[in-house]
This record gives C-alpha cells, structure tokens and sequence, in this order.
C-alpha cells in the first residue's frame, strides 16, 4: 500500500509545473509543509552546494546497508554528504543526496527521505514525551526536505532551512 502511495504521489509531481513551488510542495497532518520539487532540469555536484553555504560537508558511505534488514539506505545515490548550513534560524544540519538524475531522486530518493524525516520525528516525539517532565530541552531533527534537480536535500528542522540553501544554489 504504501509504494503505491509513492507511485502515486510521484507520478502527480512528475505531472506538475516545475515553477510552481505550492503546488510541488506537501504538507503534513499538521499543515506543515516537509517537502518539495523543484529544479527538474538542474544537475549539482557537492562544490554546487558549498558555493551556496554548505560547510564543512562530510562524505558518507552512499552504498551503506540497514544492519536490521539488508537494504540499501540511499539506493542509486551516487554521493551522500553531511554538513551544515548558516540559516535564518541559526547553524542548521543538512544532508545533500546526489543522483544520477530528476528522476533517480524522485524514484529511490524520496522513499528514503521520507522514512528519514519520519524516523527522526517519531524519535524526537518519543524522547520529549519522555524527558519532559524532566523539563529537558527538545531536540530537532530532520524534518524536511526538498528534490531538486538530481539532488535531494534534507534539513534539520523545516523546509525554510532547504528553502534558503536552495536560494543559495539559484544565485
């Protein structure tokens, strides 16, 4: 059921206008937006990325394995880097995936990027219900991403984060 969700929703953003940003964009539950395409005909590599504000990016393993069940974590992303970004909202993380096209990063890429933002919101849900009475302090994790072009890029946080990297990237 749920790669037929994705199929679906693949193929209605396919069918999209690239320049429309709201329409390309989706919401979760509570009215937040956590995604968005834009770009289709662009292709980045990583100096793209650094011009527009990425520091300090760290290459990771693009071909790494999920121990528990044996698949590939970013199938078909040729690179993976991890760096941060100076944001309107302060120093933020942020994660470039980079594929061999648009449609590479739409077809393998969003799958895994929502199972990213939806693993670090149901951890950081989990740990502020538990630590709250505590009074701890939240922690914020990946909650929003953007596809551009053959890339997709996932940020700490919200999709303003992505938002103005991906201005940085226009320029």
């Amino acid at each position: 059921m749920n790669k037929l969700i994705i199929l679906i929703a693949v193929l209605t953003i396919l069918g999209c206008n690239e320049n429309n940003v709201e329409e390309n964009s989706s919401k979760n539950e509570s009215g937040i937006v956590t995604s968005r395409i834009a770009n289709e005909g662009s292709k980045y590599i990583i100096s793209d990325f650094e011009s527009a504000g990425l520091k300090k990016p760290k290459s990771l393993k693009a071909d790494a394995i999920d121990k528990k069940t044996g698949e590939a974590i970013t199938p078909k992303a040729l690179e993976v880097h991890l760096g941060f970004f100076k944001s309107s909202l302060g120093p933020k993380d942020v994660e470039v995936r980079l594929y061999e096209s648009h449609a590479d990063a739409l077809t393998h890429g969003v799958p895994t990027a929502e199972k990213t933002i939806s693993t670090v919101v149901a951890f950081t849900n989990a740990l502020i219900e538990t630590t709250s009475a505590e009074s701890t302090t939240t922690t914020a994790g990946f909650g929003a991403y953007i596809v551009t072009g053959n890339s997709i890029i996932i940020c700490q946080s919200q999709i303003e984060v992505c938002d103005e990297l991906l201005e940085g990237l226009d320029n």
